[in-house]
């Protein structure tokens, strides 16, 4: 009986394991936030992301405000590969329906293991609504991971990112948004 209970907490020890993860790449802090990017009705804006691993992504939070006057919006998750600097190809997507306005929240995305093998991501949303956005961070840089002072904003709602669709704010404030990817902890991964 004591061996089979010393199994059983072995086996319940492993799981808890498994569920365990770090983050590898963090620029969602706790406050301090100024500004944030409306990109439009439906229209794809996405910051770089260079993440510290290439681990598969388990989670992805997003800093997010909405002063629309209407009701509770969608918002829709957007990962590409990252293409030599460039928008690449489209590896997720993921919608949040009914998020509430008038208050700075983090969109936190159960995401399906994804990005295994890749580091450099472009990571947004787009929003059904005006006035919604992500947070840009206060931080001018990630305290986790790197990315540069730009950001790709689909401005004419064509569904992608073309070549004159990369913008940045003159470095004031820094074009980097709120946003932070969890991976499985490499002890988990066994």
């Amino acid at each position: 009986m004591k061996r089979y209970i010393g199994l059983l907490a072995l086996v319940g020890a492993l799981l808890s394991v498994a569920q365990a993860t770090i983050v590898d790449f963090d620029n969602l802090p706790a406050g301090g936030y100024q500004f944030y990017f409306p990109g439009g009705a439906n229209q794809i804006v996405l910051d770089d992301v260079q993440r510290t691993t290439s681990n598969a992504i388990k989670q992805i939070d997003i800093g997010y405000i909405s002063t629309a006057a209407a009701g509770p919006g969608n918002v829709t998750l957007y990962v590409f590969a990252d293409n030599n600097g460039s928008v690449g190809s489209l590896l997720y997507t993921s919608t949040i329906t009914n998020v509430p306005v008038g208050q700075l929240l983090v969109l936190s995305f159960a995401t399906p293991n994804i990005a295994a093998g890749i580091q450099n991501l472009w990571i947004g949303i787009a929003v059904d609504r005006i006035q919604a956005g992500m947070l840009l961070s206060p931080n001018p840089n990630p305290t986790i991971g790197t990315s540069a002072d730009l950001f790709a904003w689909d401005q004419n709602n064509n569904g992608s990112i073309d070549q004159n669709e990369y913008f940045f704010f003159g470095g004031n404030p820094v074009a980097n948004f709120a946003i932070k990817t969890y991976v499985p902890e490499p002890a988990s991964m066994l």
